[in-house]
C-alpha cells in the first residue's frame, strides 16, 4: 500500500469558515494516524475573488491551529508550487494533451446563449446538461471569429454511467443523462477548479480526498476528468454538512443577515426614512449608496456586516477560524469540538489533545448527517480547557497569541498585575474575552451598577448601614493583604453579630458593580487601598442622595 497523502486545499477568496477547518483536522487527523503526509495547496485560480491577504490568512489560521503541513506554502515540497496560479502550466499541458486526443473540444457558446439554453431546459423542466456532439458548422466559426469570441475547453461526458465509491455516504452512480460536458479551461486561460483539483491531486501523489459534500455532485466529474487522463481516482470521502441551531447551514452571509437586522433596527429607533443610510455610512467609512446595496442584499459583504457590527454594537454570529480566535477561545478546544462535529470514536468521552485524536480517528466513524454547531457547547468545552486541561504556560502562551488579534487592555497590564487578574479569574472565565470583561473592575472604578442587586442589597433593608460599617472596619486595616482584611470582616461580624453575607453583596457591588466574583478578601486585596475605599464612599455618597 502506498503512503497515505491528504491535502486541504482551500480558496483564498475569504477567512479560513470552521467548516473548512474541520475539513483539514479530518485531513490531518488520517494523514498522522497513518504515517502519512498532510499537504496545504492554495487553489486561487479564481483571478476575481481570490487574494493574497486571504491566503496569508488561511495559513495564519492554520498555523494557530496547530494543523502543520508536510508540503506547501512556507515549507515547500518537491511537488509544488503549492498555489495553483503557478502551476497554469501543468493544466495546459494536461488541456492540450485532452484536446489532441479528441477527449475535450472548443466550446463557443456565449454567456447570453448558455441562459438561453438554460431556460429552454426550465421550461420544459429539465435539469439544463450542456452536451455537443455535433461539430460547429464553418459558418458557425466564421460567427465566432468575427464576434471575437474567446472559446472555453469542455470535456467529452462520458457515454455511460459513473459511480462515485465514498467511504463516507457509500456508492452514489450518476446515468450518462445526468452527466454534462464540463469546462476545464475558461476563456481567460485559467483552469476549472475542477480540473486543477484533479490534476493538482494526480500530481501530488494524493492517496485520500476528504472534503464536504456538497463537493459530492461535482465527484463524478472529476471521475469523468480521471478517465480521461488515463489516472485511477483517489479515495474520496465527503463530510457532513455543519449547521447552526437553527438548522441551516453555518454561512458567512449569516454575519450579513445579523448586520441588516441591527441597521434596520438602528434605523427604526431613529426614525430614519426609507433606504437613507447616510447616517450610517460616514460612521463606518463608506457612502450612502455601498451601504444601501448590502442592504438590499446585492451582496452579503463581511466587511461592510463587521463595520456595521462594530458600530452598531452588534453581535454577529461567530463562523469563521479567526471569530473565535477573536472571541478568546483556544486552538485546543475549537480543535476538540470539531472533530467531534461528524465523528466519534464510539464512546463517551469528550475530551481529546490534538494527538489523542490522531491515534482514535477513524474514518469509518464520521456521521453521513449533518451535525449542529452548539455555540453553548462550545464555550463549555473551552471553560474545560482554559480551566484545568492547561497549565500555566500555556495559558500565558494563548493569551499572548490572543493578544495578537486583538486590542486588548489585559495586554497593556505589568507582569504583577496579569499574574493577580488571573490568579482571580482563570478559574471563573469561559473565554478570554470573558476574562477581559469580569476583571474590568480591577482596571477601573464601575460606573454602572448592577440593577437588582442594588435594589436587593442596597436599597431593601440595612445594606447602606451595612456598607458604612465596612467602611470603617476597612479604615483601621494596617497592611492591605487578604489576612489583615478577613480578620477586619471577621471583628466587624463579631462586633454587630451580623453574618458576612450580609456585608459581602453591598461591598461587592461597590467594588465590582455586580455581586458575583472571586472571593471578597482576594478581590479588595488585588485594589490598591485608596482606590477600594474610594469606591465605597462614592457608593455610599450616591445610594445615600436617593434615600
Amino acid at each position: 500500500m502506498s503512503k497515505v497523502r491528504t491535502r486541504f486545499a482551500p480558496s483564498p477568496t475569504g477567512s479560513l469558515h470552521v467548516g473548512g477547518a474541520r475539513t483539514a483536522l479530518y485531513s490531518w487527523l488520517y494523514a498522522r494516524k497513518h504515517g502519512g503526509e498532510f499537504i496545504l495547496r492554495i487553489e486561487d485560480t479564481d483571478q476575481v475573488r481570490s487574494s493574497d491577504e486571504a491566503a496569508r490568512g488561511i495559513i495564519r489560521d492554520m498555523k494557530w491551529l496547530g494543523l502543520d503541513w508536510d508540503e506547501g506554502p512556507v515549507v515547500e515540497g518537491p511537488h509544488g508550487p503549492y498555489y495553483q496560479s503557478q502551476r497554469i502550466h501543468l493544466y495546459e499541458t494536461h488541456v492540450r494533451d485532452l484536446l489532441d486526443r479528441d477527449r475535450a473540444y472548443q466550446a463557443w457558446e456565449s454567456r447570453d446563449e448558455l441562459d438561453a439554453m438554460r431556460k429552454e431546459a426550465e421550461a420544459n423542466k429539465e435539469n439544463f446538461r450542456f452536451r455537443r456532439r455535433e461539430p460547429y458548422t464553418d459558418a458557425e466559426m466564421a460567427l465566432f471569429e468575427s464576434e471575437k469570441r474567446v472559446p472555453v475547453v469542455r470535456l467529452k461526458a462520458p457515454s455511460h454511467a459513473v459511480t462515485i465509491e465514498d467511504v463516507v455516504v457509500g456508492d452514489v452512480t450518476q446515468t450518462p443523462d445526468e452527466l454534462e460536458d464540463v469546462v476545464i479551461r475558461k476563456a481567460d486561460g485559467f483552469p476549472t477548479y475542477h480540473f486543477a483539483v484533479v490534476v493538482d491531486d494526480q500530481d501530488m501523489r494524493v492517496t485520500h480526498v476528504l472534503r464536504g459534500s456538497e463537493h459530492l455532485m461535482n465527484t463524478a466529474k472529476h471521475l469523468g476528468i480521471l478517465e480521461a487522463l488515463g489516472w485511477k481516482a483517489p479515495v474520496f470521502g465527503h463530510l457532513p454538512i455543519i449547521f447552526n441551531m437553527s438548522g441551516s447551514k453555518m454561512s458567512k452571509r449569516d454575519k450579513a443577515k445579523a448586520a441588516r437586522e441591527g441597521a434596520r433596527n438602528a434605523a427604526q429607533a431613529r426614525s430614519a426614512a426609507k433606504d437613507d443610510w447616510a447616517w450610517l455610512a460616514s460612521p463606518i467609512g463608506s457612502d450612502a449608496e455601498s451601504v444601501l446595496a448590502f442592504m438590499k442584499k446585492k451582496n452579503d459583504d463581511v466587511g461592510m456586516a463587521t463595520a456595521i457590527a462594530s458600530h452598531l454594537d452588534v453581535d454577529l454570529p461567530m463562523i469563521e477560524v479567526m471569530d473565535f480566535r477573536q472571541a478568546g477561545y483556544l486552538p485546543e478546544a475549537l480543535l476538540n469540538y470539531l472533530a467531534l462535529l461528524g465523528w466519534s470514536a464510539g464512546d463517551d468521552r469528550e475530551y481529546y489533545t490534538l494527538p489523542e485524536l490522531a491515534e482514535a480517528f477513524e474514518l469509518g466513524r464520521v456521521n453521513k448527517q449533518p451535525a449542529k454547531f452548539d455555540p453553548a457547547k462550545l464555550q463549555a468545552m473551552n471553560f474545560e480547557w482554559i480551566t484545568k486541561r492547561i497549565d500555566e504556560t500555556r495559558y500565558k502562551q494563548a493569551l499572548k497569541q490572543w493578544f495578537e488579534v486583538v486590542d486588548s487592555p489585559l495586554a497593556r497590564l505589568s507582569d504583577d498585575a496579569l499574574d493577580t487578574t488571573l490568579a482571580l479569574f482563570r478559574p471563573r472565565a469561559h473565554t478570554f474575552v470573558d476574562l477581559q470583561r469580569k476583571s474590568q473592575f480591577l482596571r477601573a472604578a464601575p460606573v454602572v451598577y448592577d440593577a437588582s442587586g442594588v435594589q436587593k442589597h442596597i436599597r431593601q433593608g440595612a445594606g447602606l448601614a451595612h456598607l458604612s460599617d465596612v467602611r470603617a472596619a476597612l479604615s483601621d486595616v494596617g497592611r492591605w493583604e487578604n489576612g489583615s482584611i478577613q480578620r477586619a470582616f471577621e471583628r466587624l461580624c463579631d462586633q454587630t453579630g451580623t453574618k458576612l453575607g450580609k456585608y459581602a453583596p453591598p461591598v461587592r457591588i461597590a467594588i465590582c458593580g455586580a455581586t458575583d466574583g472571586p472571593g471578597l478578601y482576594e478581590t479588595l486585596a488585588a485594589l490598591d487601598r485608596d482606590d477600594a475605599l474610594a469606591r465605597i464612599d462614592r457608593a455610599i455618597g450616591a445610594w445615600s442622595a436617593e434615600q
